[in-house]
């Protein structure tokens, strides 16, 4: 596995969405799933371009409700409160939904997902899905290890920010805009012109290497497909969804779903992020503000299976980290994360940054990460055998 790692993140080097490194990881993992006699999916879709367009475009609308409340008249006072009012509620859905109703006024680009399924040995009764990804992040100021403490903070105070800004107008529009009001509101557009160059700044930096964010994932899910390729499960179908823009707007994952939505309905989804090295961990809670759980079933499934396997190391944790799992959650779906967690910094070991390098991964964590989730995925269909059995 470890030489999937050095395939990805040294030779392909950093794959940011929608870049020709994000097509070269997709046609290695086609490549090598092929390998395994296994019939592979390729799913083309249109991505967000980066994760900063959703906030940079709020912002810019605040901002015009800036320009537009001192133009005239009750009118653009109205106009300008709507359009302030509007922007703390888009960004909270931005940060429960990883995308906005302005998607489609943002810049695209092309990205792509690689599935595949192997068959079990008897007739399939239920389905598995290995959730990895293949775009890598920039190395993003806001979102990096040593950062994690301030994310919510910030998060808060950026609403705190826009829902002002909001209020002020709205108070203006009644008040039929004393001049007082639309001075003070410099204060919160000075706030969000900062914001503005950050991103943008922000937007400007390299993609970092994804060695352990995200070659790893890819690299154990090969692993297990090998795995399972040569012994398979008895009653399980296990699919193995790489899917593109993860850093972004989960387009990938919602195309999936939007094409196998109803075959995968009652799938269970194990999702990986940055499993080669620190505490391997199952997630009982992640999110930014707006927290989110696992499926509980899954959730008792990774507790009986760590426990049974103690010489994996296998814990409980929380993360302030967003992933697929939130998605698939608000869709009804079950799912759960295995990740790798930095004991210093509580987050992913070298998250979204230029030290993550190949040198950094370990060999042994990989086998850890791989030999627990084929556990789960072991556990999850001897409990359907035995349900037959029963029957």
């Amino acid at each position: 596995m470890l030489s999937y790692v050095h395939s990805l993140a040294r030779e392909i080097g950093p794959r940011g969405t929608g870049t020709p490194g994000e097509a070269a990881a997709a046609d290695f993992v086609t490549d090598r799933l092929t390998e395994l006699g296994l019939s592979v999916e390729r799913q083309t879709f249109r991505a967000v371009a980066s994760q900063n367009a959703f906030p940079l475009a709020i912002d810019l609308l605040a901002l015009l409700a800036v320009v537009i409340y001192p133009l005239g008249g009750a009118v653009t006072r109205w106009i300008a409160a709507g359009l302030a009012l509007t922007t703390a509620p888009l960004l909270w859905h931005t940060i429960r939904n990883s995308t906005n109703p302005l998607r489609p006024l943002l810049h695209h680009v092309t990205s792509r997902n690689v599935v595949t399924r192997v068959k079990p040995l008897g007739e399939p009764r239920q389905r598995a899905v290995i959730l990895a990804h293949l775009d890598t992040n920039r190395c993003r100021m806001g979102w990096q290890s040593e950062m994690l403490r301030y994310l919510e903070p910030f998060a808060y105070l950026y609403l705190a920010v826009l829902a002002s800004l909001g209020v002020l107008y709205l108070v203006g529009a009644l008040l039929h805009g004393p001049a007082w009001l639309g001075r003070i509101s410099l204060l919160p557009a000075g706030y969000l012109v900062g914001t503005i160059i950050t991103l943008w700044r922000d937007d400007r930096t390299p993609y970092s290497p994804g060695a352990n964010d995200n070659a790893t994932l890819v690299a154990v899910a090969l692993g297990i497909a090998g795995r399972l390729t040569a012994q398979p499960l008895t009653h399980t179908e296990v699919w193995l969804a790489v899917t593109g823009a993860e850093e972004t707007d989960h387009a990938g994952l919602n195309t999936l779903l939007h094409r196998y939505g109803a075959v995968l309905s009652q799938a269970a989804f194990f999702d990986l992020e940055g499993v080669g090295g620190g505490d391997l961990v199952y997630l009982t809670r992640q999110g930014l503000c707006s927290h989110y759980q696992p499926d509980p079933g899954l959730l008792a499934l990774a507790e009986r299976v760590a426990a049974s396997r103690p010489d994996l190391e296998v814990r409980a944790a929380q993360m302030t980290m967003e992933d697929e799992v939130r998605t698939l959650r608000q869709g009804g779906y079950r799912a759960i994360c295995i990740a790798g967690r930095d004991p210093v910094t509580g987050t992913l070991p070298h998250w979204h940054r230029a030290d993550d390098t190949v040198d950094t991964i370990s060999a042994q964590a990989l086998q850890r990460a791989e030999s627990f989730v084929l556990a789960l995925l072991q556990k999850l269909d001897c409990s359907v055998s035995m349900a037959q059995e029963e029957e």
